[in-house]
């Protein structure tokens, strides 16, 4: 009888080893992958998940086979955005979780005081916030009682709705409002809609220009103002400095790039590896429009940046292999390439052929592997649990959970509202602080992650993050294996962990060449979608050195 032969993959996020005897799959299992990539502690940890297999099957392995290891480093940056020149307007605030009243309303700003305010001219009323809910809402009325043409109210505290319900007329009040900064202004105006119902006017460049000028900046303000319900818009004297120098999008976007470059580059010199070969920088502000209340551009994190995967040198590529070895007795060969691997595992799949293409998603690197040959490119379900962390404000954990699939918003303790509206009645109780929150199944029962958005327009996001990350990806590959947009007809076959999301194939098939055939792997046709690098490592079926 034949020897068992392993095959050991270990990934920056998990460990993976598949036994097989004859090149059929008799034992195999996965852990999380302790410490980096090819650290010695992620080979304990390899070595450890061997030796609980062959206890299993009563057999120590004849043979190992492994892979060279390339640890990728993945963190994330806050770039600054810079709005686009608006001459002398600005927005002053925009998408107020508590205002108060409704309407539009545009005038000269100016301090409430006890004091009498003048007649005769449009004033908007700004409430610092050491004057009190009760004592504005007093002296507002006091003037409108005057005929003080007091149109609308800027408050600074976080207590617009008290401010509204207690003056009788339904002025617009906006708050959380910076009034020191509007008190400079020459006009200014606010507008509040009912929730959830967008801008009628202040995202109406006509009506921009019309009421504040400045014509040719009004397009602008407006574009930024189309998916709120509350905003605030200043003229001042001044033009704004325009958005140039060591302060544009561009340059801060480099910057960061470039301090990126030189932790990733540490990481690797602390890896033993020689430099950075791949970086993927992903403009999260490009999908937070889909859902106003994660909008980037006011104040959220900035892009998620990937760096790796390093290039190890020749002695540290051998190196992992003979640690492993010098744990026992047993044989350890190198293989040329763990992305042949993949697509020697990833083709057992049944349907799939030799000319199948080979997308294997990892947690640091997407191997896209091809008869044209094979890219490896940062950029993979790490860096998506970044995006949504960094999207979100959540911890990286919770975003593990949150990024796989789709979420219900928990209406009362005992029914929850789905993506496509469906109503849902709850085995259990939702947990208490919880209903009004989104949450996606955890690990210890329902997991609640955010409660400024509805159900629908989560998925819109999450979409857009996915195709932002997975999908540029997966293109910037093909386009590096000469692979047109235009032409279709073969097949695709997805492997890796996050393979496993529901969503993954719908989003790669939007990068994908028209007719592609995309399917999930189904490794030795009982594998499913993972241990496709295990089990090609294991059978030899690649090219060998």
């Amino acid at each position: 009888m034949s020897g068992l032969v392993a095959g050991v993959d270990v990934g920056n996020a998990t460990t993976e080893i598949v036994i097989v005897r004859d090149g059929v799959p008799v034992a195999w299992d996965r852990v999380v992958t302790r410490g980096p990539k090819g650290s010695p502690s992620s080979l304990a940890g390899a070595a450890a998940l061997l030796r609980r297999l062959e206890r299993g099957l009563g057999e120590a392995a004849a043979e190992v086979v492994m892979a060279p290891m390339r640890p990728v480093c993945t963190t994330t940056v806050e770039v600054p955005v810079v709005a686009a020149g608006t001459g002398r307007l600005r927005i002053v605030a925009a998408g107020s979780p508590t205002p108060g009243g409704e309407g539009v309303a545009v005038g000269r700003p100016l301090l409430l005081t006890p004091g009498d305010l003048p007649r005769g001219e449009d004033v908007i009323a700004l409430v610092p916030r050491d004057l009190g809910y009760a004592e504005a809402a007093r002296l507002i009325r006091a003037a409108l009682d005057a005929g003080i043409p007091l149109l609308g109210v800027l408050a600074e505290g976080d207590e617009g709705r008290l401010i509204a319900n207690r003056i009788g007329r339904p002025l617009p009040v906006a708050d959380q409002v910076d009034v020191t900064a509007v008190a400079a202004a020459e006009r200014v105006a606010v507008e509040v809609r009912p929730p959830g119902r967008p801008l009628r006017h202040l995202s109406d460049a006509l009506f921009v220009a019309a009421r504040l000028g400045e014509r040719d900046d009004a397009p602008a303000i407006c574009t930024e103002l189309y998916d709120v319900s509350c905003a605030v818009v200043a003229r001042f004297a001044r033009r704004q400095a325009d958005s140039v120098g060591p302060n544009a999008p561009e340059a801060t976007v480099e910057r960061a790039v470039a301090d990126l470059s030189r932790v990733a580059a540490a990481a690797g010199a602390r890896a033993g590896t020689s430099r950075s070969r791949s970086l993927l920088v992903a403009e999260m502000s490009a999908s937070a429009p889909a859902a106003p209340p994660v909008r980037l551009d006011m104040g959220s994190p900035g892009p998620a940046v990937s760096s790796g995967p390093a290039r190890p040198d020749e002695a540290a590529a051998r190196t992992p292999a003979d640690r492993l070895a010098g744990s026992g007795t047993v044989s350890v060969r190198r293989a040329p390439s763990e992305a042949a691997a993949a697509r020697a595992g990833a083709l057992t799949t049944p349907g799939a052929d030799r000319n199948s293409l080979v997308v294997d998603l990892g947690g640091g690197t997407v191997d896209v592997v091809g008869p044209p040959g094979e890219v490896v490119a940062a950029g993979a379900g790490d860096l998506l649990t970044a995006a949504v962390a960094a999207v979100l404000g959540i911890p990286r954990g919770a975003a593990d959970w949150v990024k796989r699939g789709p979420c219900v918003r928990l209406e009362t303790p005992h029914v929850s509202l789905g993506e496509d509206g469906s109503r849902v009645f709850l085995d259990s109780p939702a947990p208490p602080g919880s209903v009004g929150w989104l949450a996606v199944p955890g690990p210890a029962g329902p997991l609640p992650f955010s409660s400024a958005m509805s159900p629908a327009e989560w998925r819109t996001l999450r979409l857009a993050v996915k195709r932002e990350v997975l999908g540029a990806t997966v293109r910037r590959a093909l386009n590096t294996l000469n692979i047109p947009g235009g032409r279709g007809g073969g097949s695709v076959v997805v492997v890796g962990g996050p393979a496993g999301d529901d969503e993954v194939l719908g989003v790669l098939a939007r990068e994908l060449p028209p007719g592609t055939v995309v399917g999930r792997g189904n490794v030795a046709g009982v594998l499913g979608h993972r241990y496709a690098v295990a089990y090609g490592l294991a059978t030899g079926a690649y090219p060998q050195e």
